[in-house]
């Protein structure tokens, strides 16, 4: 679940802020809890976890640079983003309290999802969980839908003849209703990866790469289909680059 607190103490504003935020989150079916504040230190006084803060600068009571220095000594790893109708500010938020970007008002729905999508790829994935629906755990019980983190799921295997994917954990395996293709899609700036024809693997989990396989850090060996090992080579080292 991704925590996300917005303060603008322009209601206005603060609305079409959280009418952007909604979409995005629903579209890309992530789960994520909002938190609105017209008051910065009503904001301060109340914030018990946050990911993403959203920060009108020119706030009379408390400017957004104030409340950023504050939310980051109390959570150091805050990913920042400021709206603002003054862009002289915008540097010395980035610089000052190390912001991860800025947006000027009126809010653009397309720069903002930039921004989003790009905040939560810098997210790590055990702070992401994703609702599956339909499911069967390995003892045969079943559930309306479960919520997972993606940091727990090693890899997806798709059982074509029941249109179902089972989901593969460390010591469980569930089985879900899905369309594989919409899957691939959802969790592929997760760094989630397909190595083979209906699998999906989480490339956190990859030890190592040998030939045509994939040793996992469970000691499960997956195949990659021969046309897809440059592009998989190529999406691993991506990912340890930025993980070094």
């Amino acid at each position: 679940m991704i925590e996300i607190a917005v303060c603008d103490d322009d209601v206005n504003d603060l609305d079409h802020a959280v009418k952007i935020l909604h979409e995005i989150f629903i579209a890309q079916n992530i789960g994520y809890n909002i938190k609105t504040f017209l008051s910065a230190n009503e904001m301060l006084d109340n914030i018990k976890k946050i990911d993403i803060g959203i920060l009108d600068i020119a706030m009379s009571e408390l400017n957004g640079i104030k409340v950023g220095r504050k939310l980051r000594e109390k959570f150091p790893d805050v990913k920042l983003i400021y709206i603002t109708s003054f862009e002289e500010y915008c540097m010395e938020a980035i610089n000052d309290v190390h912001a991860f970007s800025f947006l000027c008002k009126p809010l653009d729905n397309r720069k903002m999802q930039k921004q989003i999508m790009e905040v939560l790829n810098g997210i790590p994935n055990d702070a992401i969980e994703k609702e599956f629906y339909k499911v069967t755990d390995s003892k045969q019980k079943e559930y309306v839908s479960i919520k997972l983190k993606l940091e727990d799921i090693l890899y997806f295997e798709y059982i074509k003849r029941q249109r179902k994917a089972a989901i593969v954990l460390e010591n469980e395996t569930y089985e879900c209703e899905c369309v594989f293709e919409r899957l691939v899609e959802e969790l592929k700036q997760y760094d989630f990866v397909v190595n083979c024809r209906g699998n999906l693997v989480n490339l956190s989990h990859i030890e190592k790469i040998k030939g045509f396989s994939i040793y996992l850090d469970n000691g499960k060996e997956l195949p990659i289909a021969q046309k897809r090992i440059a592009d998989f080579r190529l999406r691993m080292n991506e990912f340890l680059q930025r993980n070094s």
